[in-house]
């Protein structure tokens, strides 16, 4: 049977820095950390390093005035794990009725049994194929414009048809990075997939879900970390990809298989000319 627990979504100004069409967002990775906090005061035993079936179904946005938001996660447990999602509730058309909007959703496993990387740190740091580089301001400024807090690709993003290669800063906003670690690293090589779309599908995708996504060491804010993104899967509609996230020393710390990322605008928001070129 699942159970219901009200949380409180405290809107701490760094939050705003994530934007869509105007609006904040609550960013995906915050949702996941939000899920686990939950999840982990209630059933100790989870495994927070492995998650599984996630999907982010809708945006929560953020208004302008909002402080903090009313929110509820809905817990349930089963022989495949933990399953936990983050809900809210919106009336309908000012009247007594109101309706659950599922904005985050992932399974934590109910065992420790983490498989090994499928990628080394040196086969990570190779791109074949004819690369472009691409300025961690033209990506900021015109590609992904997010706000200061959460434009944490540095220097040259390396983009090719077999993938994107990404240096990425932990952040130093006041985010929580105790339990799942930074969350700007991974919200950072979503950044990347997000700029390999617009270059070679055409499209301004956006993280919809994932099939796993493992912890073996969690990153921190200011740590200095490396991405490699690839395309596993490319159709019409939405863009599928892996990603490894290694320290600088080679060491892995995440990975997530199955990264799903689709055009959510319906194609209002539109790749410049110039990505499409492959002119920086």
């Amino acid at each position: 049977m699942s159970r219901l627990f009200p949380v409180k979504l405290e809107i701490a100004p760094y939050l705003r820095d994530h934007s869509f069409d105007g609006r904040a967002v609550f960013p995906a990775v915050e949702a996941l950390i939000t899920l686990a906090k939950s999840v982990k005061s209630h059933y100790p035993q989870a495994v927070l390093q492995d998650q599984r079936s996630a999907l982010f179904p809708r945006p929560l946005f953020v208004e302008t005035a909002d402080r903090s938001l009313d929110a509820q996660i809905e817990i349930d447990e089963s022989a495949d794990g933990i399953h936990a999602s983050l809900q809210t509730s919106v009336k309908i058309h000012n009247t007594a009725i109101s309706r659950t909007l599922d904005h985050a959703r992932v399974t934590f496993a109910g065992e420790a049994v983490l498989p090994g990387a499928t990628m080394s740190f040196r086969t990570a740091r190779k791109m074949e194929n004819r690369c472009i580089q691409i300025p961690a301001t033209s990506i900021y400024r015109e590609l992904v414009p997010f706000g200061e807090s959460y434009q944490n690709i540095t220097g040259d993003l390396s983009v090719s048809e077999e993938g994107a290669l990404a240096d990425i800063q932990g952040g130093s906003a006041a985010a929580d990075d105790a339990i799942l670690g930074s969350p700007f690293v991974l919200d950072a090589a979503m950044h990347a997939a997000c700029v390999w779309g617009q270059r070679f599908a055409d499209m301004v995708p956006f993280p919809v879900g994932f099939d796993r996504r493992i912890i073996y060491k969690t990153t921190q804010k200011g740590g200095a970390y490396c991405a490699r993104v690839n395309p596993v899967k490319v159709e019409r509609e939405v863009l599928t990809f892996d990603v490894w996230i290694f320290d600088p020393d080679g060491r892995i710390h995440e990975t997530v298989s199955g990264l799903r990322m689709r055009d959510i605008t319906g194609g209002r928001m539109r790749p410049p000319a110039w990505i499409k070129d492959g002119i920086c």
